[in-house]
């Protein structure tokens, strides 16, 4: 067993919402899926990770018009960026990040919490 580090003062954090159709798609062999499910698992319990799923039964949430990244500088400047088929998007407009802000807070309302997130991904796992 290795040592857990002591988290920094300052370490970063990660937020996230996957919506759970993403999670379920197989787009490897069976045992890739399998080891990215773990990997997720395993990563979402460490400190300063937080994993949410959006479930498969929500149709209507805040992300249908597509995915989006949200930053934060060390200098506390907000930045996000957007990525579609056509090209992507750096945003650094104060009201257009305040609107994605919003959208990621109701995205994260909608979502499973993060504790039920990982009992779906042990679920999905076999280890329930």
């Amino acid at each position: 067993m290795h040592p857990r580090k002591r988290p920094r003062k300052n370490a970063s954090t990660i937020s996230m919402v996957i919506w759970e159709p993403v999670q379920m798609m197989k787009l490897t062999s069976d045992e890739d899926h399998r080891e990215q499910l773990r990997h997720l698992y395993e990563m979402s319990q460490l400190p300063g990770v937080c994993l949410q799923v959006l479930p498969l039964d929500s149709t209507a949430h805040a992300g249908l018009n597509g995915p989006f990244t949200l930053l934060e500088t060390p200098d506390h400047q907000h930045i996000a960026y957007t990525e579609t088929q056509r090209g992507s998007h750096l945003i650094s407009d104060r009201n257009e990040t305040s609107i994605l802000a919003q959208k990621y807070a109701m995205l994260r309302a909608q979502a499973l919490t993060p504790f039920k997130t990982l009992r779906l991904l042990a679920r999905s796992l076999g280890e329930t």
